[in-house]
């Protein structure tokens, strides 16, 4: 008798890098909520395609003011549902006119039987909009409880929703959001990459000048993640990485101290949109100065490239950052251009990890420790901070 010689176990690499629906990391990010849009680019009435974790999704805020997140294909012809039209709180095809309420379910089919409009359902997504951003939850099962964030800067930050300036902001960046997730603990780059931004002689805004010296950090390691600190006591920069990709930043600026809450959420493994609850602790004399700088920043920005494409121009060798020394966002022009000039990485093994890095390593065996626990149906490796 011919022995059956059984096949090689599947042997699943885990990487935090690649994060398509069937991959390790993108099963674990999505088991957590994550924002996909800033609620005042969102008009009521309005329909957008996006893109998360190279999965394509509509979505789309109903005439009464709720967001609603849905697959991206009409089911009839599989045309993109994101040309459609909103109607009441439903959204109606553009192609051939069937219509869908916000849980996803076919109410109309022009010419077609009441028997299929029953069948017919769009996958949908549990939405929360909070603290000016959309939040969506990709996974499994029920929706968990959302992170109270108030109560956690109470007990980890400077109370943000105190401060007397709160916003949003949201970018992109052509690499991995992995590489940005690290930066946040990686305190070594400040003095170099943000040598000019820090510069009071050469920028208007930008970093605390303080913040561009090197300093030795501590390292750590929490329950839900990785604090890296300064070794003056976080006097100058505190931060840490709250698994699997949120930043908490504390970091001084020149009218008062920035506390951030930063999502780095895939677009594709090969890029990404930081989506940001950002306060700044400051005086009544900081915040006017603020607000006054506001109100001529968009027309300042609006005279250049967005941030990441001037990233691209200086690594092709067309443009330097000398010359953008007055661009009120050149400290996210100095990121993008380190980080884009990695984009990917393709063997982790390949860098020579020194001192300096040690809460970057950290990090590391961090995330694939929790990793390889939610990959293994450990319940904690999803318990948010």
């Amino acid at each position: 008798m011919t022995g059956v010689v059984p096949p090689e176990p599947t042997i699943q690499t885990l990487s935090p890098f690649e994060t398509g629906p069937d991959t390790p990391a993108g099963r674990w990010l999505r088991a957590f909520w994550q924002p996909v849009f800033r609620s005042e680019d969102l008009p009521a009435g309005v329909a957008k395609p996006i893109t998360i974790m190279s999965e394509d999704f509509t979505l789309y805020r109903g005439e009464e003011g709720t967001a609603v997140v849905t697959q991206a294909l009409c089911p009839h012809r599989l045309t993109k549902l994101s040309i459609g039209t909103v109607e009441g709180d439903s959204l109606r095809c553009k192609f051939h006119g069937w219509k869908y309420g916000p849980d996803g379910q076919c109410t109309e089919a022009p010419l077609q039987g009441e028997n299929l409009i029953r069948r017919i359902r769009l996958t949908t997504y549990p939405v929360t909009e909070i603290y000016g951003l959309i939040f969506v939850y990709f996974g499994d099962g029920d929706a968990p409880p959302f992170p109270d964030i108030e109560k956690f800067s109470r007990e980890h930050g400077h109370d943000m929703m105190s401060a007397p300036l709160v916003f949003n902001r949201v970018y992109r960046r052509y690499c991995n959001y992995y590489i940005n997730t690290e930066n946040t603990i990686d305190h070594a780059h400040v003095p170099y990459t943000h040598a000019i931004s820090a510069n009071p002689t050469l920028t208007k805004v930008g970093f605390s000048p303080d913040l561009a010296v090197v300093r030795d950090i501590t390292v750590e390691r929490l329950p839900y993640g990785v604090r890296v600190v300064d070794t003056d006591d976080g006097q100058h920069a505190n931060s840490a990485v709250l698994l699997p990709n949120v930043m908490h930043l504390q970091v001084g600026q020149r009218i008062g101290w920035l506390e951030n809450l930063s999502w780095r959420v895939p677009i594709d493994d090969e890029s990404h949109r930081t989506f940001s609850i950002e306060a700044i602790h400051t005086d009544e004399e900081g915040a006017k100065v603020w607000r006054e700088r506001q109100a001529q920043l968009q027309h300042e920005v609006a005279k250049y490239p967005l941030t990441e494409d001037i990233a691209e121009m200086i690594i092709r060798g067309e443009k330097t950052l000398m010359d953008f020394v007055d661009h009120p966002r050149l400290a996210n022009i100095e990121d993008a251009l380190t980080q884009q000039a990695m984009r990917f990485i393709t063997d982790a093994d390949r860098q020579n990890l020194a001192q300096s890095d040690k809460g970057v390593l950290q990090l590391r065996r961090m995330f694939m420790s929790r990793l390889a626990d939610f990959i293994a149906g450990d319940p904690s490796a999803t318990v948010s901070w």
